[in-house]
């Protein structure tokens, strides 16, 4: 290599730390950890029993008053999750039949219209399921629901199509709190 083209191999190497220069860095950062405490809280204000008017098999009904569900817990935000249960010898289902009922529920301020209740998003199931802005929601959604406010749970009941069993029976509708 010859001298000239050395120089500039070298000229260049110092170009490239040119400009930098050996100090501190001009900034740190530290973490904090922070625990907030709370708990998931919610009840039912007044009466925790609504009823239905008498249905005849294939009718439907829908309740009379509102279940109201409470948000009460200090500060948490809270969604809630609803499920029901079969009721021997009926089965819980989307659409009725033999021997197979099914439960809609909305969160409402008034008395829901039939069209209000939404067959699927609005259908109870024996597993949990999370409201949602269209998940039993009519003009309330029982979803992200601020401390201290309270939701009317409205129940729409569609009897078995056919039957071996008839009378009253107490169907129970499970309501949990969470986030």
């Amino acid at each position: 290599m010859n001298k000239k083209m050395l120089a500039m191999v070298v000229l260049g190497l110092g170009l490239v730390g040119f400009g930098k220069s050996a100090s501190a860095a001009n900034f740190a950062s530290a973490s904090v950890k922070v625990t907030l405490t709370g708990t998931l809280s919610m009840s039912i204000v007044g009466s925790t029993f609504t009823t239905l008017s008498a249905v005849a098999p294939g009718g439907s009904a829908i309740a009379t008053s509102s279940i109201t569900v409470l948000n009460d817990s200090a500060g948490i935000v809270e969604t809630f999750t609803l499920k029901s249960f079969d009721s021997t010898p009926w089965t819980l289902v989307n659409t009725p039949g033999f021997n197979q009922f099914a439960m809609q529920a909305v969160f409402n301020t008034v008395a829901p219209a039939e069209a209000t209740f939404v067959v699927g998003d609005d259908s109870l199931t024996t597993a949990d399921k999370v409201s949602t802005a269209t998940v039993f929601a009519g003009n309330q959604s029982g979803a992200a629901v601020p401390p201290g406010q309270a939701r009317g749970l409205w129940v729409r009941f569609q009897a078995p199509t056919s039957t071996t069993s008839f009378g009253s029976r107490e169907l129970t509708i499970s309501i949990v709190a969470g986030l």
